[in-house]
């Protein structure tokens, strides 16, 4: 029997150095030292006798070899990852589970329609939906998903475009940035916080302070309550413009807009019927 002389964790290290940036913020992520990130690829290009890695400009590129490695290796990882589910299954007498999760800026009756009609149809299946706050990096490291939507656009997952979302720039109905002249609220805002939702990476204007903020619903409030401006997809807060809680500030020339992405985990057991209830009519984009 021949064995490997690679391990999963090397191959997993690889992926998060190129996943997040680099051997620092890899580090961070798979809490280790930098320098165990280091010795670990040094390892494994030593193993394989190739370079996986140049140093370009003091920073850590793909060769061509590395990048034919990276993308066999996210096939053995994910077939190890499926491995892993497969077994927990063999032990769960109940109902197979469809794993959803929703990004927290996405509103869509029409999915949750979806949803039921797939709730309905299938009930041999229990349904685990989740509606969190996700930042890029955590597209990364959620492996147990079998449907995701977010607006981050990943390459390399193979993002299927769902739509595109207006973004309005929204405060307190009574702030003072409402009252102000249109050739004058860029210089007053660059004088007035600012509420920065990490997970969106949506600023452009420069302010004097920015209060940054992961929790949609807590961002919301702060605006409610006059702290400052905040980027938000118009749909999501409708029923806040409605009640005139939030009022829409008008900027000349300046309109944003949410695109939003729907990936399906390449190792789910449920791929055939996500792609059936939730992803036709979808071309990737």
């Amino acid at each position: 029997m021949v064995k490997t002389r690679t391990t999963l964790d090397q191959w997993i290290t690889l992926q998060a150095v190129v996943d997040y940036g680099g051997f620092a913020q890899a580090a961070e992520i798979l809490h280790r030292t930098q320098s165990s990130i280091s010795y670990t690829i040094s390892k494994l290009e030593q193993t394989l006798e190739i370079e996986i890695f140049s140093l370009e400009k003091r920073r850590a590129v793909l060769t061509k070899q590395g990048e034919q490695l990276l993308a066999l290796s996210r096939e053995v990882t994910n077939k190890a990852i499926s491995l892993e589910e497969v077994a927990k299954s063999l032990n769960y007498e109940g109902n197979n589970k469809i794993n959803i999760v929703i990004d927290s800026l996405y509103q869509s009756d029409e999915i949750l329609k979806k949803i039921g009609e797939l709730s309905c149809s299938r009930k041999d299946y229990d349904i685990d939906l989740k509606k969190i706050s996700l930042r890029k990096s955590d597209v990364f490291t959620i492996k147990n998903y079998d449907l995701l939507i977010t607006h981050h656009y990943i390459e390399s997952l193979n993002p299927i475009f769902l739509e595109q979302v207006e973004a309005v720039l929204v405060t307190n109905p009574n702030h003072k940035l409402q009252h102000c002249s249109v050739d004058n609220i860029l210089k007053i805002m660059e004088k007035t916080a600012s509420i920065s939702l990490k997970l969106t990476g949506m600023n452009g204007i420069k302010s004097i302070q920015t209060i940054h903020i992961s929790n949609v619903e807590l961002a919301i409030k702060l605006a409610e309550n006059s702290v400052g401006y905040l980027w938000l997809p118009k749909n999501l807060i409708q029923k806040e413009l409605n009640n005139n809680s939030l009022k829409e500030l008008k900027i000349v020339n300046k309109k944003s807009f949410y695109n939003f992405y729907m990936y399906i985990n390449k190792i789910s057991m449920a791929n055939e019927i996500l792609k059936n209830y939730l992803i036709a009519n979808k071309k990737s984009k």
